[in-house]
């Protein structure tokens, strides 16, 4: 008897789920025999497109030559271009730049001490030689009481010293001068009557001797005084003049040294400006050093602008430029601003190849702040020339050189593709200029902006989007 596979499996294993199961199996096995049949057909139309259409890799690509122009039975390839246009350059260089102040000072304590009044507030206007922060000075101010009194007392030695001795003090000296020869008489005397009785016996050595003593010690006393009385007729000595002079001098500086500090502990705007940080209140102790206030100059102001490598060269110090603040609102014009370059940083960035250039522009209104974005108008003096412009996509470009495809009539394929090498200009925005190495492209020719990479000299071309700016 025969039996199908199904109702083999259904008698040996003898249930509804192994039925089921091997339904689902089936149909399981015939839809992946299908629609692999399918897949496998479309797999293999992609390949002949495939090589129909994309140029495979010749013997002269690899050596890296020149490739052969394309045959005339080939198929045409189908691309997407676009015309080249002449446009008249107007030279102008428009740049967007950053705002800058023109100065920025973070203002610190000179002396420390504690703060006891603020005059500003972040934000404010405030003019040069304003008072901002007031320290502390009372310890300063005692101590400047000290010195000026040290000052005057050294001041008034000295002028003793220069008038000299007066002459009540010379006569006191002469007069105790002649009290010492008096007694020096004396005791003189004294000595020879005891010095007669000891050689007759009736006096003692001891009294001899005491005598002796007595007379040594008023001619002592006597040469004391006369060398004082000699000193107060003779004056000061110069040397000690100049001692007390320069202590004079030492009294000056400490004075005028206290007087800076207390001057000092004033913090004034250094410049017209504006506050836009505050970094201290009022009680805070400040150290010397220590930042009480951030000020910036907003008139004039300085504008930023990075200036690429092939703008560089018609940028020099002094030339006037136009600053424009776009406000982009219907109602309000842009403003406009004349400026003036007056720094050209010969240092530049290596990624993008700009190098930062700052102008000076008069901001007495102070509509210009700092981080704002601005465009920047530079209109050279040469004279303007037209230059073929096409799309950038028209661009192939390789390690070695630039080329653009250009659609030109051929009397055997109808439309073929030429390669000219060009090298790049000025860019305004999709558009590029370039300048032919060798050949010509003409205002209005077609080049190819779509499938260019797959190009080949000379290769047959079938138009098939046509991209009009």
């Amino acid at each position: 008897m025969f039996y199908s596979g199904r109702s083999l499996l259904e008698l040996y294993v003898g249930n509804k789920f192994a039925s089921r199961f091997c339904s689902f199996f089936l149909i399981f096995l015939f839809l992946s025999v299908v629609f692999g049949f399918f897949e496998g057909q479309t797999l293999a139309q992609a390949q002949k497109v495939e090589k129909k259409t994309a140029p495979a890799k010749t013997i002269e690509q690899k050596a890296g030559k020149e490739p052969e122009p394309a045959k005339k039975s080939d198929k045409p390839m189908r691309v997407g271009v676009a015309k080249a246009e002449m446009i008249q350059e107007t030279n102008k260089i428009e740049l967007p730049g950053n705002v800058l102040p023109w100065a920025t000072s973070r203002l610190a304590a000179e002396v420390e001490g504690r703060v006891e009044k603020i005059m500003a507030n972040e934000g404010q206007a405030v003019a040069a030689g304003m008072p901002l922060i007031y320290l502390r000075t009372q310890p300063l101010k005692l101590e400047l009481e000290v010195a000026q009194a040290e000052r005057e007392m050294t001041s008034n030695r000295l002028q003793e010293m220069v008038a000299g001795t007066r002459p009540e003090i010379i006569a006191a000296g002469q007069a105790a001068l002649k009290n010492t020869e008096a007694a020096l008489k004396l005791a003189q005397t004294e000595l020879a009557r005891i010095e007669k009785l000891f050689k007759e016996g009736v006096l003692s050595s001891n009294d001899f001797d005491n005598a002796k003593t007595a007379v040594d010690r008023a001619q002592a006393n006597h040469d004391e005084k006369k060398a004082q009385l000699d000193e107060l007729v003779a004056g000061v000595r110069a040397e000690e003049i100049r001692q007390q002079e320069s202590r004079l001098l030492a009294a000056d500086a400490q004075i005028k040294r206290i007087v800076d500090n207390i001057d000092r502990s004033i913090i004034f705007a250094p410049f017209d400006g504006v506050v836009i940080e505050k970094l201290t209140e009022v009680g805070q102790w400040l150290e010397k050093g220590d930042p009480g206030m951030t000020l910036i100059a907003t008139n004039p102001i300085k504008v930023e602008v990075h200036v690429p490598q092939r703008h560089l060269y018609r940028v020099t110090e002094g030339i006037k430029v136009d600053i424009i603040l776009e406000l982009r609102q219907e109602d309000i014009p842009d403003s406009v601003f004349k400026g003036r370059v007056i720094e050209i940083i010969p240092f530049g960035n290596s990624a993008s190849r700009t190098f930062p250039v700052r102008i000076e522009v008069e901001n007495p209104k102070s509509i210009l702040t700092a981080g704002m974005l601005v465009k920047v108008v530079y209109q050279p003096p040469q004279t303007p020339s037209k230059k073929i412009y096409v799309p950038k996509d028209a661009l192939v470009r390789s390690p070695d050189e630039v080329a653009v495809w250009v659609v030109r009539p051929d009397p055997e394929q109808g439309m073929a593709a030429f390669k000219i090498m060009v090298t790049p200009g000025e860019e305004k925005n999709s558009m590029v200029a370039i300048s032919p190495k060798k050949g010509r492209i003409r205002a209005g020719e077609k080049v190819v902006i779509q499938g260019n990479e797959r190009l080949r000299p000379g290769v047959s071309v079938e138009i098939i989007n046509e991209k009009s700016h």
